[in-house]
């Protein structure tokens, strides 16, 4: 076993609490020590109290004393993201505006779920303002750095969360994902990240971003965001879109994933219509390749495709909803506060104010096209593979990499909010390092509600590719 107990996964954890090697309390110590060694050079976390925390642990090490444990993870750390409601911790959505209550009485459902299943909630992780961006930066808190190189991005908008657990700053994390903003961070970071299925994992305050929004588990292995899934992939009153309990182990996969998946792979998810193919860093698809040639040599049945023609630019329609929801949540912000926003939301609530009902609903039936054409695909093929992202880890400050529209903030991201818009399940894994030693991921999408075909095959890939014990050194 390995003497760094920060280094263990959710599994692990459970493995050496059941065989009494050691505590959640002494776990809960080792991880405090860690945030407070390496939270300064990360900004991961913007809320952790010291004596909230072991509260927690010493109510778990009692409860494995008494043999009397809550849940499937009890003694379990994970962090929340800042634009999650916490009822004891603070949710300041990383914006300095104080329109927004800070406070809550309640928890949103999925930190309800995961306290009820036995977990302790470390703290709160760093978002941009309002999750608005896939870069984490604000005025509130300052930049959130990358662990594999702190003068680069983490990505975003759940850049703490996956910075905090590529640090070592606590095993898992929940993050929100409206385009991509799971899988972003997941993949500048090395890390293993699920946007489920729309409505798998419940959600409330209901998000002013509507039905892109969607919040999933960050973890560094497959099983250990299954083990999360399994405590908070369920139906809650507080919802009306979540979808009906399912009965499904997402820790458990099949033998026979070789003759049973056959896998399409996409190198520009149909969007090289849409973006600028010259910007693609040749070294991600390079990586990408070889990982591929590695999966087909381990058994998987890959075919390249081109089947993807999407009826309507993606992008064109998430625009409208994207900025037509910030322009609904500056609704609820005070005019006196304006002056504290970020120029680039500002510039969506402007553009979203120009929009009408008509432009909404116009681009609702533009997405249900979308989504139906894909649908067709996935009669053929069980899975899809890609690349993530078209770049590497940029500049920490910027908000886009070299070369693309600085004022278009979803430029460099035409290969993750097509599935927000969807509404598809779509995972990302570590398969590869560049030559400078910065990650890189691979997307996996599936058909509507088989989140655990995304599970099964990212933990094949994850097996083939053996990555999950490369730490960063920071």
């Amino acid at each position: 076993m390995k003497q760094e107990l920060w280094k263990y996964s959710i599994l692990e954890i459970l493995k050496g609490y059941k065989e009494k090697k050691f505590s959640p309390l002494e776990l809960a110590r080792e991880i405090i020590k860690k945030i407070n060694q390496d939270n300064t050079k990360l900004n991961a976390y913007v809320f952790f109290d010291e004596e909230i925390i072991l509260e927690q642990a010493s109510a778990s090490t009692s409860n494995y004393d008494k043999n009397l444990t809550r849940g499937i993870l009890e003694g379990i750390p994970i962090s929340i993201k800042d634009l999650i409601v916490t009822k004891d911790m603070p949710t300041n959505r990383g914006t300095l505006s104080s329109s927004l209550p800070s406070k809550s009485d309640y928890d949103a459902p999925v930190v309800n779920k995961l306290k009820q299943q036995g977990a302790i909630v470390l703290g709160k992780t760093a978002s941009p303002e309002f999750g608005h961006k896939g870069t984490t930066q604000s005025l509130k808190y300052g930049n959130t750095n990358n662990p594999w190189n702190l003068s680069l991005n983490a990505g975003g908008s759940s850049g703490g969360s996956s910075a905090a657990v590529a640090g070592g700053l606590g095993p898992a994390s929940i993050g929100t994902d409206g385009g991509g903003s799971i899988r972003i961070p997941c993949s500048f970071c090395g890390l293993f990240g699920h946007k489920p299925t729309f409505g798998r994992i419940p959600a409330y305050p209901i998000s002013p971003f509507g039905t892109i929004a969607n919040l999933g588990p960050i973890s560094r292995t497959v099983k250990d965001s299954g083990a999360i899934m399994n405590a908070i992939a369920n139906s809650d009153i507080k919802d009306w879109h979540s979808l009906p309990n399912e009965i499904q182990d997402y820790t458990f996969y099949e033998n026979n994933l070789k003759q049973k998946f056959k896998i399409g792979y996409s190198k520009f998810w149909g969007m090289d219509k849409y973006f600028d193919l010259n910007l693609m860093e040749c070294e991600v698809l390079e990586k990408i390749d070889d990982a591929v040639v590695v999966l087909r040599k381990n058994g998987l049945q890959i075919l390249e495709i081109d089947s993807i023609n999407w009826p309507h630019n993606p992008l064109e329609i998430f625009l409208v909803m994207w900025q037509s929801g910030a322009s609904n949540l500056a609704r609820k912000i005070n005019k006196e506060d304006y002056s504290k926003l970020e120029p680039s939301f500002l510039r969506f609530v402007e553009k979203g104010n120009q929009y009408t009902m008509f432009d909404l609903m116009d681009a609702e039936t533009k997405r249900a096209e979308n989504a139906i054409h894909l649908k067709q695909i996935f009669s053929n093929i069980d899975a899809m593979i890609g690349p993530t992202l078209p770049a590497l880890p940029f500049n920490s400050y910027k908000n886009v990499p070299e070369g693309f529209e600085e004022d278009d903030l979803f430029s460099w991201l035409p290969f993750t909010y097509p599935f927000n818009l969807t509404k598809n399940p779509a995972s990302t894994i570590n398969v590869n390092f560049s030559k400078s030693g910065l990650p890189i991921g691979l997307q996996i999408v599936a058909d509507m509600y088989k989140d655990k075909a995304c599970f099964e095959l990212a933990h094949f890939i994850e097996q083939s590719m053996e990555l999950t014990d490369k730490w960063p050194t920071f």
